[in-house]
């Protein structure tokens, strides 16, 4: 079973507890863990917005970019071919220290000027999210343009891995987890709030439904869909690259 910090901290407050103190406390109650991984954003990346998407006047694989940065708007040549106007995006600034080392500086390409880098997943120290460049969403929080990246949690956040014995299938959930250490920490659950469509009502594909409450002591819901061209938030493609889903 795989968890973030940040994950469970939407089920259980975490805030005041570091992460060896989580993993100490998750061996203590026999959730041994396996592995843990830091992911950081680097300073100086920041959000942005695009404003303007042109394609380079001599180069058909690129685009001049006018990118909205919070202080200014600067000029960024950029080769994605998922880059659009009116996407907010991670922009490397000048001054920027990639992952793998690359500072990023002011350059021509291909006789055009350009000043940062909109960056992808990957360039920023991430999990592949989709080929190109990463497009933030509101999901995430707000975005406001300038912000680094360093700031939200959501990048820079720690995956525990557990290794789970064959009697711990209760754990096989996030909730599942923060359940147990809702009683390891002595924390009550933050409330979870689902809001369902009511029946009826246009949804994405759903195609059958089924449902019966009688004669048992719980409920039972079963939904067949017909999915395509499903757009997940950011959100949740950040946490699914990261379980390795």
């Amino acid at each position: 079973m795989i968890v973030t910090r940040t994950w469970l901290n939407e089920w259980i407050d975490l805030e005041d507890i570091s992460t060896d103190e989580l993993a100490a406390r998750f061996n203590e109650i026999g959730l041994e863990v396996d592995r843990i991984e830091s992911f950081s954003i680097p300073e100086n990346i920041v959000i942005g917005k695009v404003l303007e998407c042109e394609k380079h006047p001599d180069a058909d694989k690129l685009n001049v970019c006018q990118v909205d940065v919070g202080s200014d708007t600067r000029q960024i040549v950029c080769g994605a071919a998922n880059v659009a106007a009116g996407q907010y995006v991670a922009v490397a600034v000048v001054g920027a220290v990639m992952p793998n080392g690359m500072k990023i500086k002011p350059v021509k390409l291909r006789g055009v000027d350009s000043a940062g880098m909109i960056c992808s997943s990957t360039e920023i120290g991430l999990p592949k999210l989709e080929e190109g460049i990463l497009v933030l969403d509101e999901s995430i929080g707000e975005l406001k343009l300038g912000t680094p990246l360093a700031e939200n949690a959501v990048f820079n956040d720690d995956l525990i891995e557990l290794e789970l014995t064959a009697n711990r299938g209760d754990c096989l959930s996030i909730h599942g987890v923060a359940r147990d250490l809702s009683a390891a920490f002595n924390r009550e659950l933050k409330p979870f709030e689902w809001d369902e469509k009511e029946d009826g009502q246009i949804g994405i594909g759903r195609i059958l439904q089924l449902e019966h409450s009688e004669r048992l002591d719980i409920k039972l819901n079963y939904r067949a869909m017909d999915l395509k061209n499903l757009n997940l938030p950011l959100i949740i493609s950040l946490r699914l690259a990261q379980i390795d889903e």
